[in-house]
């Protein structure tokens, strides 16, 4: 009977053993399956992130026109859903400071930065009349480019200077208004003048002209002049023949753009 009573005991430590060996599988099995549940869900999810991201970098960039002017906001609205660069070109006199660090390189750098690869940013600048301008080959040298936006300083101060008036200032921005329209319909002017000088007559007179014609022809019109001192300081911040800002005038009109392209 003794015997009899081991062996039981036996069979049934065994098949305890045997019980116990089975659950452990089946819960490491079952552990394995869990493990690639989540990683196929983690995989799946990763694209909706991605997605998130790139809509809330397209919202901010949209953001960033609020001051434009409607049409521009949404052509640029459209490029962007197009996967297309807005192309943006600022033109004028030698006020740009194209290649002595002025405004316009200054302007350019911050817009590349805030929009990336939204936006392309291209600049002319000539020592011209307007009139000059429209009648060369410099105007197909903006178009080749099909601009989407066009930030044009209009030669108002060299036509000053050169006996050129406002009546032959604002033809020559009509003739290329037309001309980048038949380009692209799309596209949008806007006037900017250059910079304030001291001791001038008539000078104030002609951008007072050109900013009423802008309003007139309903071309939006950036208006700096607002931000430049009405003293002697003027001088602080123009080289000695007033013919360009100085760093410190071209800092000043850069900061008045960028806070009109790139909204808060």
């Amino acid at each position: 009977m003794k015997h009899f009573l081991l062996v039981v005991l036996a069979l049934a430590c065994g098949a305890m053993l045997f019980m116990g060996n089975l659950y452990w599988q089946d819960r490491a099995v079952q552990s394995k399956k869990d493990s690639t549940i989540e990683s196929k869900s983690a995989s799946t999810e990763a694209p909706v992130d991605t997605e998130e991201k790139e809509d809330k970098k397209e919202e901010k960039e949209i953001d960033l026109t609020a001051n434009w002017p409607e049409d521009a906001k949404e052509l640029y609205t459209k490029r962007v859903a197009d996967g297309e660069a807005f192309k943006i070109s600022i033109i004028g006199s030698p006020a740009l400071g194209a290649s002595e660090g002025g405004w316009a390189p200054q302007l350019k750098e911050a817009l590349l930065s805030a929009y990336e690869d939204s936006i392309e940013v291209t600049i002319h600048e000539w020592d011209t009349t307007s009139v000059d301008f429209v009648n060369s080959s410099d105007v197909d040298t903006v178009l080749d480019g099909t601009p989407d936006l066009v930030l044009w300083e209009p030669f108002t101060l060299v036509d000053n200077s050169n006996g050129v008036g406002t009546v032959q200032n604002h033809e020559s921005i009509l003739i290329f208004n037309r001309r980048l329209h038949e380009q692209n319909e799309e596209a949008v002017l806007i006037l900017q003048p250059p910079h304030p000088i001291e001791g001038a007559r008539f000078y104030p007179s002609n951008v007072d002209e050109l900013k009423t014609f802008a309003n007139e022809e309903e071309i939006t019109y950036l208006d700096h002049w607002s931000e430049w001192p009405d003293d002697e300081s003027l001088s602080d911040y123009l080289i000695e023949n007033q013919d360009t800002p100085n760093a410190k005038g071209y800092a000043l009109w850069n900061d008045y753009l960028k806070d009109y392209f790139i909204a808060d």
